[in-house]
């Protein structure tokens, strides 16, 4: 019995880690526990020695779909991180079992904001944002249809938007889409302006949604600003 219960304890200590099967895993423990789904492997074999969950919570849910987030820092096993991923699992109601959505990669010094759900006229639209080492955001956009989340791409308008401009007009700096006005801003300079002055104008420009793109809502430039 005591050789019984010490080869238990041993394997224990030396467990591997949470396994999925395919993208599928366990509910309970994901907002607490690293597991091996996606692009995510660690332990002897895996990519990374180390994993461990710095944040998890409940998202949202719609269509009886309950959806937690788990942010991981993976690494070796030290105080930083080599690399930081935000994972979105799917979980539907009164089942055991978890799906996960989707999942993002970063640098070991990002951090996430929590995953925001806006619900508009083009249905629901789930932004997830990294904010990187170097002080710039990094965004990706989703839409949700027939059960799982589409990635949307979220620059094809600027091409048709700077197809539009008047002769000599440039594009300087331009922010990452803002689904609760379905809009963006595109700093402008004119003939004379130059870049370093910071005298551009500042566009406003109106976005809807076309074939799992952003696009121009109208044509033109749009109300600016200085």
């Amino acid at each position: 019995m005591r050789r019984t219960f010490v080869a238990l304890c041993a394997a224990l200590l030396v467990a591997p880690p949470l396994q999925a099967a395919g993208d599928l895993t366990a509910l309970l423990g994901i907002q607490e526990e690293c597991v091996e789904v996606g692009a995510i492997s660690f332990g002897a074999h895996g990519r990374w020695a180390d994993c461990q969950v710095s944040r998890g919570r409940w998202v949202s849910t719609i269509d009886l779909v309950d959806m937690y987030q788990a942010q991981y820092c993976l690494g070796d096993g030290g105080e930083t991180c080599q690399q930081r991923a935000l994972l979105l699992f799917g979980n539907r109601a009164y089942t055991p079992t978890a799906r996960l959505m989707l999942q993002r990669l970063d640098p070991g010094g990002a951090e996430y904001d929590d995953p925001q759900v806006v619900v508009n006229e083009y249905g629901r639209i789930l932004t997830v944002t990294a904010r990187l080492p170097d002080g710039t955001r990094s965004s990706d956009y989703y839409l949700w249809q027939s059960g799982q989340w589409l990635r949307l791409d979220a620059r094809h308008w600027l091409q048709d938007f700077v197809k539009g401009l008047p002769a000599g007009v440039r594009v300087g700096e331009v922010e990452l889409p803002d689904i609760d006005t379905m809009s963006a801003k595109v700093t402008l300079y004119r003939p004379g302006n130059a870049d370093c002055c910071r005298d551009g104008e500042v566009a406003t420009v109106a976005l809807g949604l076309r074939q799992q793109r952003f696009s121009l809502k109208k044509p033109g430039i749009g109300k600016t600003r200085h």
